[in-house]
Order: C-alpha cells, then sequence, then structure tokens
C-alpha cells in the first residue's frame, strides 16, 4: 500500500489503541490483546516501517485481533468496533469517499481528530 495509506492506518491503529485500552476489562483475552496492540503499534510508531514490511506488520496484528474475536470472544466497545473495521477494510482496498466519510462519521462521534 502507498505512504499515504499507511499514515492513515498508523493514525487509525494509535486512536484504536488509546480507545481499547480504556475498555479492556480484567479477561485475559482482553489483558493479552491490550499488551500485543500496544507492542504492535509502539513497533510501527518506533521502527517507522515502509513499503511491504509495514503491510505485513499490520496484516499480522490483524490477524491476530480478528482471531481473538473469533475465537476467544474479543469484544470491543461502539467506537474501538467502528475503528476496527475501518482499520480491516483499509488494509483490504484502497482508500474510497466511502471510507473517508465513514471515518468522519466515527470522529465526529467521539469528537476527536486525527493527526496527519
Amino acid at each position: 500500500m502507498d505512504n499515504s495509506k499507511q499514515k492513515l492506518l498508523l493514525s487509525l491503529l494509535i486512536e484504536f489503541e488509546k480507545s481499547f485500552s480504556k475498555q479492556i476489562n480484567e479477561s485475559v483475552i482482553d489483558q493479552d490483546t491490550d499488551k500485543l496492540i500496544q507492542t504492535s503499534v509502539q513497533e510501527l510508531k518506533d521502527k517507522q516501517y515502509r513499503g511491504s514490511l509495514f503491510d505485513k506488520k499490520v496484516n499480522e496484528l490483524i490477524e491476530e485481533v480478528n482471531h481473538a474475536k473469533k475465537y476467544d470472544h474479543l469484544v470491543f466497545n461502539d467506537y474501538s468496533g467502528r475503528l476496527w473495521n475501518e482499520i480491516s477494510q483499509i488494509s483490504k482496498r484502497t482508500t474510497s469517499f466511502e471510507t473517508a466519510y465513514s471515518l468522519i462519521d466515527i470522529f465526529n462521534s467521539k469528537n476527536a481528530s486525527l493527526k496527519l
């Protein structure tokens, strides 16, 4: 994926990580997933991966979180869930107006802003 799409995904992952860490409870799956997300997002920020290495790291994170959702009953609050759906969709397709409007809706609903 191109650099601008990678920046968008990283920004969304940072926002998702903040949101998810506020919603976790004491369940083992929530704690483990929170550690995975924090570690992965921090690594993406610190090492500033680009190109196919960035894509690989993001896809690994998406697969692990989706596995936890499907098989370990990981649940997101509404805001985290909407962010995660967009992260998953953006990683699969080219950015479109539909995605842009979805993101505007998500962030307006929480009075949050994206810093790209």
